[in-house]
């Protein structure tokens, strides 16, 4: 008796596991379709007009260029000034397949090479902010760290070090301000950087 129970129940296990196992498969298989759908749209998509996108702008901007000798910071300087002459957009966040569908393949080198300015210019600054602290020379980290946070940088250790210079300040409603800024970056830090800023609001 125990035996036919045991094969029994051997029988239900396989034919659940053989369920689960047929269910994943077709959830993956509507997965690849979407996906692949998607593509196919994005590939067909007319090419749209890019010239009025949020670009990051530097008219208004005073960073703190040519103030100390230090040659950590010139390379800095020097690479933020080769940016600005260049078109810069944060695509944090926006898959390939969006900004195709978005703005049509054509546009798709374009976009891409102003996302990857973004990413170079938000690890500058983020070099530049904190050498300007080791160097003690606060306000003007603070100056270049803020222009990061401003144009969403999710560089953590960015919005960190800001926090902290804020905090040592007792400006803690500029640190209310940058969490402010932070609910709306469109990237994987956003819950760390989120929780690190309360834990500067409430300590």
């Amino acid at each position: 008796m125990a035996f036919f129970l045991l094969i029994g129940w051997t029988l239900i296990f396989m034919a659940v596991v053989s369920y689960k196992r047929l269910k994943a498969n077709r959830l993956n298989q509507a997965a690849e379709d979407a996906f692949w759908n998607r593509e196919n749209a994005a590939n067909s998509t007319r090419k749209k007009d890019i010239s009025n996108l949020d670009y990051v702008d530097f008219s208004g901007v005073s960073l703190p260029f040519a103030l100390f000798e230090d040659d950590l910071l010139r390379q800095c300087e020097t690479q933020v000034l080769a940016l600005k002459e260049k078109k810069i957009l944060n695509l944090t966040g926006i898959s390939n397949t969006d900004l195709k569908l978005a703005y049509g393949p054509a546009n798709l080198a374009e976009l891409t090479q102003c996302d990857q300015n973004f990413t170079l210019l938000a690890r500058t600054l983020n070099t530049w902010g904190q050498r300007l602290h080791e160097l003690s020379h606060t306000q003007e980290a603070i100056c270049v760290l803020a222009f990061a946070v401003s144009i969403r940088s999710d560089i953590r250790a960015t919005w960190q070090l800001l926090a902290e210079l804020y905090h040592t300040s007792g400006d803690i409603d500029k640190i209310r301000e940058m969490k402010e800024s932070a609910g709306e970056l469109n990237s994987l830090n956003k819950t760390l950087i989120l929780a690190m800023l309360e834990e500067y609001i409430i300590g």
